[in-house]
């Protein structure tokens, strides 16, 4: 592929990359590389994989283009799943220490009591291989390649490509971390990666206070960038909704349908609402399953969708439901917004809680009590339209895609310089 001369050389850094990745990261870094590429001379840099539970290289290795972006994937070896949880199972305990250890202001005769709660380097550094993808082409291209790019962008934090990529480049590197609590944050691995970036850019407050408690980053650049959600028209396509069989008043789930993301949570919930109350109310889940199916004529598994699709089937939904305690933006509440849709949140996630605050757009919950409420009101409907417009609202004033390249341009600009006078000294 030939570059495009006269513009900056990114390259942008993701675990999976395409249309048919459906992840949070995933869709983040498509749509960052999307509208950078009308700017700058972009690359992408990911694996073969669709699939993150088993990385099985699927995807032909090599270049590409997709939607004006080009692309250049990398082989790897497929992840061994049992290996991974015998790894996380081990560490389980040790983060609840760890958690428990900062809580108390990390006193010496602690670590005296509970050894194991100390996680060493060599603990995270296993842990990370053994995630994957260990696309190690990849590295070896950006230790050779580095002087042909203006800067890098690494898009989340959890993967061999962002760790391993990062302490290979860090002066040229803008760090997307995605971080929340959780228990792969407190591996000390982590605390050399987010250390090493000349600029990291969150994608809320929570975040980056979060991320700040946690690790030694106050001397470098930090900005909360502004991701754009774009507009959506009014249009509502019913053939759509018809396609997937859906009946009456439903509210619908958008993601990978994951244990990890609260998805067995909702569906008990879901289930015992059903057997307590007479209400008619289907739950629509939209996205590759990841679990168990459960049979049931009030909830439907609609498997991947199109955007159109996903598109039409919030339009067309009461409210929108993200069951999951760990979200580091959750664009699909944006675009929940962005439909005039209300959301109902897991109030345990501060970042879902924010939004839902912040805009008026819907409601939290945080045991099965409170989710039955909630779902009492969206069933009557009597605020379902005005929390839609106030989300509306909140989504037009705070996220614009002008407003987000103006930070992206920034922080390129700052990392460019800052290599510039390096380089003089």
């Amino acid at each position: 592929m030939v570059q495009n001369i006269g513009m900056k050389k990114i390259g942008l850094i993701v675990q999976r990359y395409g249309q048919q990745v459906n992840g949070g990261a995933e869709v983040l870094a498509r749509m960052v590389a999307e509208k950078l590429a009308l700017k700058y001379d972009i690359t992408v840099l990911t694996s073969r994989a669709l699939d993150y539970h088993l990385w099985k290289p699927e995807l032909p290795e090599g270049e590409s283009e997709e939607n004006g972006v080009k692309i250049i994937r990398f082989d790897h070896k497929s992840k061994n799943p049992k290996k991974v949880h015998k790894i996380s199972r081990q560490y389980r305990g040790r983060h609840l220490k760890q958690k428990l250890y900062r809580f108390i202001g990390k006193p010496s005769w602690y670590l005296k009591l509970f050894p194991t709660a100390e996680i060493r380097e060599q603990d995270g550094i296993l842990w990370v291989e053994s995630q994957g993808p260990t696309a190690y082409g990849l590295i070896e291209y950006l230790k050779e390649n580095e002087q042909n790019y203006d800067a890098f962008i690494f898009v989340t934090y959890l993967y061999y490509p962002t760790v391993a990529g990062l302490l290979a480049v860090p002066d040229k590197s803008i760090f997307i971390p995605t971080m929340h609590d959780e228990q792969p944050a407190y591996f000390p691995i982590f605390k050399k990666t987010m250390a090493a970036p000349r600029s990291l850019m969150f994608l809320t407050e929570s975040e980056k206070r979060f991320s700040n408690e946690l690790f030694d980053i106050a001397g470098i650049r930090q900005d909360v960038m502004s991701i754009g959600i774009d507009a959506v028209d009014d249009k509502k396509d019913k053939s759509l909704i018809e396609k997937f069989n859906i009946k009456g008043k439903y509210i619908i789930y958008v993601g990978r349908i994951d244990a990890a993301k609260g998805c067995k949570e909702l569906l008990t919930y879901f289930l015992s609402f059903l057997k307590q109350n007479k209400a008619s109310i289907t739950l629509v889940l939209a996205g590759k399953n990841m679990i168990d199916a459960v049979e049931n004529d009030n909830i439907i598994y609609a498997g991947f969708v199109s955007d159109e699709e996903k598109e039409q089937l919030m339009k067309h939904a009461e409210a929108l439901i993200i069951p999951s305690k760990y979200e580091s933006l959750s664009l699909v509440v944006l675009e929940s917004f962005a439909c005039k849709v209300p959301v109902i949140a897991n109030g345990e996630c501060e970042v879902l809680k924010d939004h839902i605050v912040n805009s008026n757009g819907g409601w939290t919950y945080t045991n099965e009590e409170e989710f039955s409420s909630v779902l009492k009101k969206v069933i009557v409907g009597t605020e379902n339209e005005q929390k839609g417009l106030n989300g509306y609202k909140y989504v037009t004033n705070n996220y614009s895609w002008q407003k987000a390249m103006t930070v992206f341009d920034d922080a390129i600009d700052f990392v460019i310089n800052e290599n510039n006078n390096k380089s003089t000294v």
